[in-house]
């Protein structure tokens, strides 16, 4: 696969991570903002049908307490508001706005000088309104107290202080918040686990891809070398030469047929093994020999490396290679001998080419993005090579000799 088509495909794998996590955590605080929005509203029907629970329960009680001392009455009603999680202040008070009892002491028998309840206009004899006290912002219910004949004798009051009512908004937000960061967490994580089983799925669609793919280049490799044979044929039989056209055939068949039989013997891996028989029939073409070293074998088994990386890092190599013994203007022999070896966990593949050589001044230099002796546009196989097989947790070397040639070595190790 080509540098700008990986490019391509890290950054359309990069776009859908992004926008599955933007969705994940958009959906995720919304329906949490939803969530807290509907509680809090909940719960401000709540605070306030339990102040008029409350209250209603403060006034049966005092109706039977009424006649109790100052000190009786207040015991009792401090032993009652202890047990009410849902209220911080009681207050009663009397006809002559005389606070009888409040949960301040330093209050009780003081004179009540704040709003008095308007039980005509709320048509109700209890009612829920935001008032200012002594112990600040409050939401607070009225209640009035009547004696057995229905008159008005004085009111009760409720009251939750605002502080309370944003301390229990503050533990819901942050519930809320906690459920969030954790209902991120496991959708990303379930997320990843989706988005990686696709991503093997993909990397197996595109590994058949690329066989495909380089095993059509060597079709078309091949269909070249065997036009210039078949001019050979036909060439042979315009002049009458049956028999050696005969023979001709026969030697170029089995040479073919030995050339794919090796390199699938040898190399497990269809894409890699197309790539080399691709290669087999350019170095042909370039008036190149290629080799496959003795010994040579590739198991599958052995290493786990993406197919579409062993074609690039190969072929790239195998491309340098054939570019430098091309650019060689001496008459002398040309070969390539390529050589890859597996064991477990451990991949070493050699490339060695009769070229030129790398000059000692830019020995330092090959491996840059862009730099290359063939002009403008090219120096991107040796940096993207380079960049993939570190990627790959490998390393790749090379030894080289001015007029004698060199050779790149790559080791993959788990």
């Amino acid at each position: 696969m080509k540098r700008k088509e990986l490019g391509n495909l890290n950054l359309i794998r990069k776009e859908i991570q992004i926008t599955q996590l933007i969705l994940i955590i958009s959906i995720s605080i919304f329906l949490s903002l939803g969530g807290v929005f509907i509680n809090i509203k909940s719960n401000n029907k709540i605070f306030n049908q339990n102040l008029q629970n409350t209250a209603e329960l403060i006034t049966r009680l005092y109706n039977f307490t009424k006649d109790y001392s100052q000190e009786d009455l207040t015991r009792y009603m401090d032993s009652v508001v202890r047990d009410l999680s849902d209220v911080d202040v009681v207050s009663i008070v009397d006809i002559n706005n005389s606070r009888i009892y409040h949960t301040n002491h330093e209050l009780i028998n003081t004179r009540y000088d704040g709003n008095l309840p308007d039980f005509a206009s709320h048509k109700s004899d209890y009612y829920t309104e935001n008032s200012i006290g002594p112990s600040g912002p409050q939401r607070r219910t009225y209640s009035a107290i009547t004696d057995e004949k229905g008159h008005y004798c004085g009111f009760i009051m409720t009251i939750r202080l605002k502080v309370s009512i944003m301390q229990v908004t503050l533990r819901l937000l942050v519930m809320f918040l906690i459920v969030l960061v954790a209902a991120i967490i496991i959708e990303v994580s379930f997320s990843k686990v989706i988005f990686l089983r696709i991503k093997k799925e993909f990397l197996v669609f595109t590994e058949d891809f690329e066989g495909t793919k380089f095993l059509v280049d060597s079709m078309r490799a091949n269909n070249h070398d065997f036009t210039n044979k078949l001019h050979v044929i036909l060439g042979l039989v315009q002049i009458g030469e049956y028999d050696k056209a005969v023979s001709y055939i026969e030697n170029i068949s089995i040479i073919q047929r030995e050339t794919i039989s090796k390199v699938m013997n040898c190399i497990e891996n269809p894409s890699l093994a197309a790539l080399i028989v691709g290669k087999i029939a350019r170095a042909s073409e370039c008036n190149v020999k290629f080799t496959i070293k003795e010994g040579s074998r590739f198991c599958a088994e052995d290493v786990v490396v993406p197919s579409e990386a062993l074609v690039t890092i190969t072929g790239n190599l195998i491309d340098n290679a054939l570019d430098a013994m091309n650019m060689d203007s001496l008459d002398s022999e040309k070969e390539l001998q390529f050589g890859v070896y597996t064991k477990p966990d451990e991949l070493l593949i050699t490339v060695k080419d009769t070229g030129p050589g790398i000059p000692e001044e830019i020995k330092d230099k090959i491996f840059d993005n862009g730099f290359s002796t063939k002009g403008t546009g090219r120096g991107i196989g040796l940096y993207h090579s380079k960049q993939l097989i570190e990627s790959l947790g490998g390393k790749i070397s090379f030894e080289t000799q001015v007029d004698i040639g060199t050779c790149f070595m790559v080791l993959l190790q788990k």
